[in-house]
């Protein structure tokens, strides 16, 4: 009975803290571009080597397919070439995942860009700068783990101890 209460406070406390370290997402405001009225967010999801690019957007004409690319440069007069393409929004959403790592995309030198449609692709929709990753540490960005995380493991292992000191006395 020993054992099995000593694995289980184990099992909990390794499942409790690997579910706590959360992946990095940071979110991005599309701005409507040459009073197109169109907006919304995407979500950039680090996957690890990749990254997941969830886009909302809303002002989207009806049966409208509007391609989407990551570009280098700034929102703007410095919105440079394609990088990454994205797959078209279509009924106000579109889900791509690109072969890069968030982090390499905050670069403060990344946007995302929203064309009108295929046939008129050099008219800008929507646009939204990817913003730089903060430096403030010189430790990898690891999503951290939560305190309340931290107390739960804590309390678990010290009640397994409690009970397992209790059984022996």
């Amino acid at each position: 009975m020993k054992v099995f209460s000593l694995f289980l406070g184990v099992a909990l406390a390794v499942v409790t803290v690997g579910s706590a370290i959360a992946q990095g997402t940071i979110t991005v405001n599309l701005s409507p571009v040459n009073n197109s009225g169109i907006s919304g967010t995407a979500q950039l999801i680090d996957k690890g080597t990749q990254t997941e690019v969830i886009v909302n957007i809303t002002g989207e004409p009806a049966g409208g397919s509007e391609p989407m690319h990551i570009h280098s440069g700034q929102c703007g007069p410095t919105l440079g070439k394609v990088v990454y393409p994205l797959k078209n929004v279509e009924n106000g959403t579109s889900d791509t995942t690109v072969n890069a790592t968030l982090a390499s995309l905050e670069n403060g030198n990344m946007a995302i860009n929203v064309h009108q449609s295929a046939a008129n692709i050099g008219t800008y929709v929507a646009c939204g700068n990817i913003p730089a990753l903060a430096t403030t540490s010189s430790l990898p960005k690891s999503g951290g783990v939560p305190l309340g995380a931290i107390v739960l493991v804590g309390g678990a292992l010290v009640g397994v101890g409690y009970v397992l000191r209790r059984r022996s006395a």
